[in-house]
């Protein structure tokens, strides 16, 4: 029987030791061994205990998480993945996966929110997506003036307007924090500009991006002010409260008309304080916006008072001049939706509130325009000269057609084939006050009646009436004379067109007595020295290219507005408003 060795294998020791217990003597070569062994151990440790962020140009050494989701968060620890935000925002892969498998917790809550991105038209839905619109913290700046310093916010702290505006360091909060002044009525009456420090405790938004908004607040509010964003509108500021920076203080302007789209530009202007004048040919402001509060309990708008919807314009075009392919050009852009709405108050009380405190001179037709040197020189009829660096025209189209201003040098061939490529529409309108409301028994509760004319020759002649009472406790209709029937009516007077419309009136409601009206009116814009028409269109050949090539600048001097110069919205207050800010900005940004 052969025997054999039996090998046991020695227990791990801290030290070398001797079989009593001693410590043994090494050799320099092993201490040296030993030592470069553990040196390696040390750094396969530290390279599992941190992993950088292998995001090109991330400077993070150390990310931290801050999702901190899922039970085994990686925190400021180990994960094999780091997902990047931006240089101070990551999330682990465990926090990923706590979202993103379906087998996980956070799957259901991840899934809820992609189907509500993407039912609002947003981008992709993403885990990144996530993470950016959900789990980021909030960040708060300290308000106590001598601090400043941002602040964190826990993951269950809402962040709040309130919040924002009170945070100091070390301050305790809850999601039960109540906004002061919910209570509309507590709400200030004026309007009040827009300004960085009243902005800053609205911008909420997750993530460090928040501190970049309100470092840059100052920068995008001015922006958004020059390009008629914000801060526009009826809206009046004090000097010491101007919307731009000083400067911009060292421009002046003359505008030429105080219709909509002049008034408009001049209270954007000066609201920019920009130094402004406004030179107006007629007794009144307003242009093509009239209106007559001579009608007891009514307001009548001689000129402009529907704020016209998305459907079914109610502008009567001349059936031959008007552009098959282009007549409905500003459709292909979006419309504003709603439906027609009557302003029974009329829009002078917009226009009489732009007006406020602009230096607004009447009676002072413009003749020339001189933009040949340094300085602008507008004269106007009674031989005055002003002098100014820029000029904003807003006269109406026709006048531009008749040559009323003359221009030195004159107008480009391209701006003056723009301007004769549309042409200058009327609407004339009569209005009635009649001893009582005959009208209603048949027309049962609606706010307008028409009727079908029997021939051609009376199209657009009288074919729908108004009630400018929709409460019924007044007695007055409105009617218009559209298209080719305007120049039926052109050379009659006054109590030959009411003739006309009663006759009409009459045949509707023949079964009834209808009553002589008590009070009325007939406009007659085509005879109006300083207007001669009511909207633009594009005539035959014509194209909505037009619009935008009578609104372009010249030289950075003188600037259009004015409704036929807004290919968008033409033929409207709206679109002559708009144009008039648009102009505006572009005057603040030269």
């Amino acid at each position: 029987m052969s025997t054999g060795r039996v090998r046991t294998k020695k227990k791990a020791c801290s030290s070398d030791q001797s079989p009593d217990n001693l410590p043994l003597r090494s050799s320099g070569r092993q201490v040296k061994k030993k030592s470069a062994e553990a040196a390696d151990d040390d750094d396969e440790a530290s390279e599992k205990k941190y992993r950088k962020c292998e995001k090109a140009g991330c400077t993070a050494t150390c990310p931290v998480c801050f999702a901190s989701a899922a039970e085994r968060c990686a925190k400021n620890g180990y994960t094999s993945r780091w997902y990047h935000l931006s240089c101070g925002e990551h999330f682990c892969n465990e926090c990923f996966d706590h979202y993103y498998r379906s087998h996980k917790d956070g799957y259901e809550k991840y899934t809820a929110w992609k189907r509500i991105w993407t039912s609002n038209g947003k981008s992709e839905p993403s885990p990144k997506a996530f993470m950016a619109d959900q789990q980021l913290p909030y960040w708060v700046q300290c308000t106590k003036p001598d601090c400043g310093k941002w602040r964190q916010l826990t993951k269950e702290i809402q962040l709040t307007p309130q919040i924002a505006k009170t945070y100091r360091c070390g301050m305790k909060l809850n999601n039960s924090t109540k906004t002061e002044g919910s209570d509309q009525c507590s709400m200030p009456e004026d309007l009040e500009a827009l300004t960085p420090q009243k902005c800053i405790h609205h911008i909420i938004v997750r993530g460090l991006v928040r501190v970049r908004c309100v470092q840059e607040m100052e920068r995008i509010l001015y922006f958004m002010t020059r390009k008629g964003l914000i801060n526009t509108g009826i809206l009046s500021v004090s000097p010491d409260q101007y919307l731009l920076p000083k400067e911009y203080h060292n421009k002046s302007v003359i505008i030429v008309g105080a219709g909509a789209a002049g008034l408009a530009a001049g209270r954007q202007l000066h609201n920019f304080g920009i130094k402004v004048i406004v030179l107006e040919a007629k007794d009144r402001i307003g242009g093509r916006v009239w209106d007559d509060k001579t009608f007891k309990g009514v307001t009548v708008g001689r000129g402009a008072q529907i704020v016209n919807g998305c459907v079914n314009n109610p502008i009567a075009l001349m059936c031959e001049q008007v552009s098959a392919r282009s007549w409905d050009h500003n459709e292909f852009f979006a419309q504003f939706a709603g439906d027609h709405t009557l302003l029974t108050v009329g829009y002078s009380t917009v226009i009489d509130k732009l007006a406020e405190g602009l230096d607004i001179r009447l009676n002072l037709p413009v003749q020339s325009i001189d933009y040949s040197g340094e300085e602008v020189r507008v004269t106007t009829a009674d031989g005055t000269v002003w002098t100014t660096q820029k000029v904003l025209v807003t006269v109406p189209l026709a006048l531009l057609q008749k040559n009323a201003i003359q221009f030195n040098p004159p107008l480009s061939e391209k701006k003056i084939k723009a301007i004769n490529s549309l042409g200058a529409g009327v609407i004339e309108k009569i209005a009635l006050q009649f001893p009582y409301r005959f009208w209603d028994s048949k027309i049962q509760g609606a706010d307008f009646f028409g009727h079908v004319p029997p021939n051609a020759s009376q199209r657009g002649l009288f074919s729908v009436f108004y009630d400018m009472d929709p409460e019924g406790k007044q007695s007055v209709l409105m009617s218009v004379v559209t298209g080719d029937a305007v120049t039926t009516i052109k050379n009659l007077d006054d109590k030959q067109v009411l003739q006309q419309c009663m006759t009409v009136l009459r045949e509707l409601f023949k079964e009834q007595e209808v009553p002589d009206p008590v009070k009325f009116f007939v406009t007659q814009w085509s005879k109006d020295p300083w207007l001669q028409m009511a909207y633009s269109f594009v005539k035959t050949g014509g194209s909505g290219e037009t619009y935008d090539i009578i609104a372009e600048d010249i030289q950075g001097k003188i600037f259009f507005a004015g409704e036929a110069t807004n290919r968008h919205f033409p033929q409207t207050v709206t679109g002559a408003y708009l144009s008039g800010v648009r102009e505006a900005s572009k005057i603040a940004a030269f």
